[in-house]
């Protein structure tokens, strides 16, 4: 019995070396196609899921309006608050200016009833250099004078404080106070006196008859 044992120690490592020496079937770890391709989704979730998305897309599009509509309403506010800024200065010139006027009146009557004899010295140049400087302050804020003789009567521009002669048309033929504009606004008329006249038509026609008789 003995010699026969080495024999079947042979035969059991011939074998474990033919079973190593074969490969071991393992499962694959590589996904197939179809494993990778998600599972159907159901008819109803489908449409569930477009429905929400037009929801969002809606959502999306009026905040997307109310966004801009917010952003309009502050550029108009914005604006509107500029402009009133504006406004302000302006009447806060305006009011200034208002205040300097009387004082370039005075100088107006002061260098109009110069005497002859005194409009050389140096105390009374110094004066009109005085006014020359206000007036060129004011001239750089805007401020224009109205001109008035010999033009057409205007409430807007004019203040009448007599008015003489017969006709439909009102000319201006004195200036009593100056009045000036500040940026094209009227800032104060001026006081004139104004003359009624015939129409253009009559007055060239009594020219007309005043030549015949000479």
């Amino acid at each position: 019995m003995r010699p026969e044992q080495p024999e079947r120690v042979e035969n059991a490592a011939e074998t474990g070396r033919e079973a190593a020496a074969e490969p071991v079937p393992v499962p694959s770890e590589v996904a197939t196609p179809e494993e990778v391709q998600p599972p159907p989704v159901p008819a109803d979730e489908t449409e569930a899921l477009r429905q929400e998305i037009e929801h969002l897309k809606q959502l999306a599009e009026e905040y997307l309006d109310q966004a801009r509509r917010a952003r309009a309403e502050f550029l108009n506010y914005k604006r509107r608050v500029e402009q009133e800024l504006e406004e302000f200065k302006h009447l806060a010139h305006m009011e200034l200016i208002q205040k300097l006027l009387p004082v370039l009146d005075d100088f107006h009557l002061a260098t109009a009833h110069l005497p002859e004899d005194v409009k050389d010295s140096p105390w009374v140049q110094g004066l009109l250099l005085i006014e020359r400087k206000l007036w060129a302050v004011l001239e750089s804020e805007g401020v224009e004078p109205i001109e008035v003789v010999g033009k057409p009567f205007s409430p807007e521009e004019h203040e009448a404080v007599a008015v003489a002669g017969e006709g439909p048309h009102h000319v201006v033929v004195e200036e009593i106070r100056r009045g000036y504009r500040l940026r094209g606004r009227v800032l104060r008329p001026a006081l004139v006196r104004v003359e009624r006249r015939p129409a253009p038509e009559t007055e060239a026609a009594n020219a007309e008859g005043k030549r015949g008789e000479e």
